[in-house]
């Protein structure tokens, strides 16, 4: 004999139903919050991209700052140089003899030199707190990101 109508639609609903019953933990996990199994290792990934792009956001703004300081030095550097020329080029005009004009030269190399130097120190300084402002928020990350790829994978 064959089936009544109703039986057959209670199986048929019954077998339709049966996997969203299986389903049902992981979309009452998501309705709080919670990642479905499945999902739950690209969280993680995500987290980590996420926490990288920051990293990478502040290694940028030092970097930025601190090439905004070298450039600011540099300008004062070239500044006071042309100052010192033109001071001694005004000095140059006004020299009554040789002698007056090789000890105003001998004063601008020295002054030259001297503010080379001192400069240079400044800008090596500058450059090494640069380097390591700017590589500072991303050797963490790097070891984070050596840690979460040296984990084997969930099965």
């Amino acid at each position: 004999m064959a089936k009544p109508k109703k039986d057959k639609e209670k199986d048929l609903v019954e077998t339709v139903a049966a996997p969203s019953v299986a389903a049902e933990p992981s979309v009452a996990a998501a309705a709080n919050g919670e990642a479905p199994p499945m999902f739950q290792g690209y969280e993680g990934w995500a987290d980590l991209g996420r926490e990288n792009f920051a990293a990478v956001l502040k290694a940028n703004a030092a970097l930025s700052e601190g090439l905004e300081a070298i450039g600011k030095e540099v300008f004062v550097y070239a500044r006071r140089s042309f100052e010192q020329a033109a001071e001694t080029a005004t000095a140059l005009l006004g020299a009554k003899t040789i002698e007056d004009v090789f000890e105003l030269n001998t004063a601008l190399a020295k002054a030259n030199i001297t503010g080379m130097i001192e400069r240079s120190a400044k800008l090596s300084e500058l450059s090494i707190k640069v380097a390591n402002d700017t590589l500072a928020p991303l050797g963490g990350r790097v070891e984070a990101t050596f840690h979460k790829l040296s984990k084997p994978l969930a099965a």
